[in-house]
C-alpha cells in the first residue's frame, strides 16, 4: 500500500507540537510494516508570512494529479481540504487537534486564525471518504461542531513508543534528594489552563513550603504566565524552562514527583502517556480526553477545570502520600504500553482499508 500524508504542520517538536510527534510516530510504524509512506508538506517554513496564510497557500497549490501514484491520501487536520472530490483515490481526514474545539478557548489573533482554519477543516471532514480522530472526546466534538455522522468517524489514537521512553529513562541519573516537584509540559496556550496551576502553586506553598513547579514549553501565553508568577511572588516556586530537547524532557519526567496539566480542552494528550510511562501519577481535568487515558484513582486524580483550590488539594494529597503516589505511578507504564506503535499502525490500516476500492 502507498499512502500520502498531507500536512502543513511544522516538522519539528518545537513548532509542530503533539501533532508532529503523533504523525511522525505513525509514519515510522507504518514504514516498519512495509507500507510506502510519502509526506507532502511545505518545502520551507512559514517565515514572515504567518503560519495560517502559509498553510492556506500550501493547500491552494495542491493538485490531485500529484497523487496519481498513491493508493490513498490522508490529510492531517485541515490539510488537503480541497482534495476530496478531485482525487481518483480515497481521501481520509485524520483530525489530531480539532480546530473548532480549540478555538473556543483562544482570543485575539490566535483565536481568529484558528477559526479561519476550522472552516477549512470542516470542509475537509464533511467531504472525506473517511474521518479519523484520536479520541472519543474528539469524535463527539466532530459530531457536534462539524455536524457529521458519528458512524463516519473512526478513532485511532496516536502511537507511543514505551520501549524507547523506558530506554531513555534508564540513562537518566535520578537524584535521591530534591524538592517536592510538580511537572507540567505543554504549548503555552490559554486552553492549557496553566494559570490555574500557577494559582494552585500559590495555595500549595502554604502547606508544602518547598514545593517546586516546573513548566516546560513555550507559546503565546508565556509572558502573561511570567507576570502572574511575579505578581504572586512565586519566582522561587515556579520555574518556566522553555522548550527542552528529548534528553532534557525525559530527565524532567524522571526527577518529578507528580505530573499536572489542567487543560480545559485536550483532544488526546501524549504528555499524559509520557508521564505514565515515567511512573508518575497524573493530575488532570475532567471533561477532556484526559479521562480516556487517566483512570481516576488508578493512574492519578481528576479535578474540575478552573478550580485551582481542588487542583492544589489534589497536588497536596499526592505530594504528601508516598504510598498513594507510588501506587498510582506503578499503574502508568502498563497503560502507556497499550499504545504500541505497531498496534496503532495496524488499527490505522484497518480503518483505511474500509474505503479502499
Amino acid at each position: 500500500m502507498r499512502i500520502a500524508f498531507v500536512s502543513a504542520t511544522p516538522q519539528t517538536v518545537r513548532t509542530g507540537s503533539g501533532t508532529y510527534v503523533a504523525s511522525s510516530g505513525l509514519v515510522r510504524a507504518l514504514e516498519d510494516l512495509d507500507v510506502r509512506v510519502r509526506l507532502v508538506h511545505p518545502s520551507r517554513p512559514s517565515g514572515v508570512m504567518g503560519f495560517t496564510a502559509h498553510r492556506l497557500r500550501f493547500n491552494w497549490r495542491l493538485r490531485a494529479s500529484s497523487f496519481a501514484h498513491d493508493d490513498v491520501v490522508v490529510g492531517l487536520d485541515m490539510d488537503g481540504y480541497r482534495l476530496p472530490g478531485r482525487l481518483a483515490q480515497p481521501f481520509v481526514a485524520y483530525v489530531h487537534g480539532l480546530l473548532a474545539d480549540e478555538a473556543r478557548f483562544e482570543r485575539g489573533t490566535v483565536g481568529a486564525s484558528m477559526r479561519l482554519q476550522a472552516r477549512a477543516e470542516r470542509k475537509s471532514v464533511r467531504a472525506a471518504d473517511r474521518v479519523l480522530t484520536v479520541s472519543h472526546y474528539s469524535q463527539q466534538h466532530l459530531v457536534e461542531l462539524y455536524e457529521i455522522p458519528r458512524d463516519s468517524i473512526g478513532v485511532v489514537p496516536p502511537p507511543f513508543d514505551a520501549s524507547r521512553w523506558e530506554a531513555a529513562l534508564q540513562s537518566v541519573a535520578v537524584h535521591t534528594s530534591h524538592r517536592p516537584t510538580v511537572l507540567s509540559v505543554a504549548r503555552l496556550y490559554p486552553r492549557k489552563n496553566l494559570s490555574a496551576l500557577v494559582n494552585a502553586a500559590h495555595l500549595l506553598r502554604e502547606q508544602v513550603p518547598d514545593v517546586h513547579v516546573r513548566i516546560v514549553g513555550h507559546g503565546p501565553q508565556r509572558h502573561s504566565l511570567e507576570r502572574l508568577v511575579h505578581s504572586l511572588g512565586l519566582e522561587r516556586t515556579v520555574d518556566m524552562t522553555g522548550q527542552l530537547d528529548f534528553a532534557g524532557l525525559v530527565s524532567n519526567y524522571a526527577t518529578a514527583d507528580v505530573f499536572c496539566l489542567p487543560s480545559r480542552q485536550e483532544g488526546f494528550g501524549l504528555v499524559f502517556l509520557e508521564a505514565m510511562a515515567s511512573g508518575k501519577p497524573v493530575v488532570a481535568c475532567r471533561g477532556t480526553a484526559a479521562e480516556e487515558l487517566v483512570d481516576e484513582g488508578v493512574h492519578g486524580l481528576l479535578v474540575a477545570p478552573d478550580d485551582h483550590w481542588a487542583l492544589a488539594d489534589a497536588l497536596r494529597q499526592l505530594l504528601g502520600d508516598t504510598t498513594l503516589r507510588t501506587r498510582l505511578g506503578a499503574a502508568g507504564p502498563p497503560r502507556a504500553a497499550q499504545y504500541h506503535p505497531e498496534r496503532v499502525a495496524r488499527q490505522f490500516l484497518s480503518e483505511v482499508e474500509t474505503v479502499m476500492p
